[in-house]
C-alpha cells in the first residue's frame, strides 16, 4: 500500500499498538481527507477487521467491506452536502453506535471526515466520549486544518501527522512579514510604535482575508443549496476559529523572540535561543534592554494577546502594547 509505505513510521506504530493491544482510543489523522489521511484511516480499520493470520491483507472480505465502507462496525460521518458543517445530532448518533455491542463481538469504529467541519455544539458532544471511551472502540478524526479542532479535542486524541502542506503554506504568508517586524524593535517613539502596531494589524488582516477565500471556496459559496444567510454564520465561524490559530503562533513567536533578549540580557548562555540565526539581531536589540525591561516587554505581548479575546479594538490593543516598547 503506497501511502502505508510512505508514512512508515507511523504505520509502524499503529501495527505495533494494535499487536501490543495498546491501541488509542482515538486519533486525529493530519492530511488530506480524500487523500492520504482517508487512506491510513481505512488500512487501520483493515487492521481491525482483517480476517487474514497477516492483517491487514486487502483480500478478504472484511478488508473489502472497510474499502467501500460498508463494514457494519464502522460508522463514516462527513459534512451536510447544503451545511458543510457535522451537526450534533451526527456525533449523538455516533456516540449511541459506539456505546452499543458490535455486530461481529469485536470492535466498534467511526471515522470523521473533515473533522475540522464540526460546529461548536458538535465538538461539546464529542468530549464526553473521548475523555470516557467504550471498550474495544476506535475513533478516527480526519483533517487538514487540526488547529480548527478544540485543543480540550486534540488532547484527548493521538496525533498522527501525514502532511502539513496546507499548513505551511498558510504559515508563509505571514511568517516572513512577521520576522521582518520583529527585527524592527524595539520601537523608538509614540509614531514608531504606531507604525509597527499598523504592521502587526496588516499582517494578521492579511491573513483573514487569505483564509476567508480559503473557507469560502471550501464551502462552495456559489452552490444555490447552500442558505446565504447559514453560509455567511459557517463562513465566520471557520474563518474566525483558523485566525484564531493563527494569532496564538504569532503572539508565541513574539514572546519567544523577547524570551530570546531577556536571556542575552541575563547572560544565559547562547545555545538555549529560540532563534539562534537571529542571533546578531538579538544581541542588538538586547543592549538597549535591562532584565527588568526586557521582562516587561514579555509581559507587554502576554497583555496584547488576553486583550485580543476582550470588546476591544484590534488598533488600540496593539498601539498601546507597541507603545509599551518603546526604548
Amino acid at each position: 500500500m503506497e501511502t502505508m509505505d510512505q508514512y512508515a513510521d507511523a504505520w509502524k506504530g499503529i501495527q505495533k499498538g494494535f499487536e501490543d493491544g495498546r491501541l488509542a482510543h482515538a486519533y486525529v489523522i493530519v492530511g488530506s481527507p480524500r487523500g492520504n489521511a482517508l487512506e491510513f484511516a481505512e488500512a487501520i480499520l483493515k487492521l481491525l477487521y482483517c480476517e487474514a493470520p497477516k492483517k491487514p491483507c486487502n483480500e478478504c472480505t472484511n478488508c473489502h467491506r472497510v474499502a467501500s465502507h460498508k463494514h457494519v462496525d464502522t460508522l463514516w460521518i462527513e459534512p451536510k452536502s447544503k451545511s458543510r458543517q457535522i451537526l450534533a445530532d451526527d456525533i449523538r448518533g455516533l456516540i449511541r453506535r459506539m456505546t452499543q455491542t458490535s455486530f461481529d463481538g469485536g470492535w466498534k469504529s467511526a471515522v470523521i471526515m473533515a473533522a475540522d467541519c464540526m460546529n461548536p455544539n458538535s465538538e461539546n458532544a464529542l468530549l464526553k466520549t473521548l475523555e470516557e471511551p467504550p471498550a474495544k472502540s476506535l475513533l478516527l478524526l480526519l483533517t487538514d486544518s487540526p488547529q480548527s479542532l478544540l485543543p480540550t479535542i486534540l488532547s484527548r486524541c493521538q496525533k498522527i501527522v501525514l502532511s502539513e502542506e496546507a499548513t505551511h503554506a498558510k504559515n508563509s504568508l505571514w511568517h516572513a512579514s512577521l520576522m521582518e517586524l520583529l527585527g524592527e524593535l524595539p520601537p523608538t517613539g509614540g509614531l514608531d510604535a504606531s507604525r509597527l502596531a499598523g504592521k502587526l494589524k496588516v499582517i494578521l488582516d492579511t491573513v483573514k482575508a487569505e483564509i476567508s477565500t480559503a473557507v469560502e471556496e471550501e464551502l462552495g459559496a456559489n452552490d444555490e443549496a447552500l442558505d446565504e444567510s447559514k453560509l455567511k454564520e459557517i463562513l465566520e465561524a471557520r474563518t474566525n476559529a483558523q485566525l484564531k490559530a493563527v494569532q496564538s503562533d504569532v503572539f508565541r513567536i513574539m514572546l519567544d523572540w523577547h524570551r530570546d533578549i531577556l536571556m542575552l540580557v541575563s547572560k544565559v548562555n547562547e545555545k538555549h535561543l529560540i532563534f539562534p540565526a537571529s542571533q546578531s539581531l538579538l544581541a542588538e536589540q538586547a543592549t538597549q534592554h535591562t532584565p527588568v525591561s526586557a521582562l516587561q516587554a514579555i509581559q507587554g505581548v502576554e497583555g496584547m494577546a488576553i486583550r485580543l479575546n476582550r470588546n476591544i479594538p484590534i488598533a488600540q490593543i496593539f498601539d498601546e502594547a507597541f507603545r509599551k516598547l518603546v526604548r
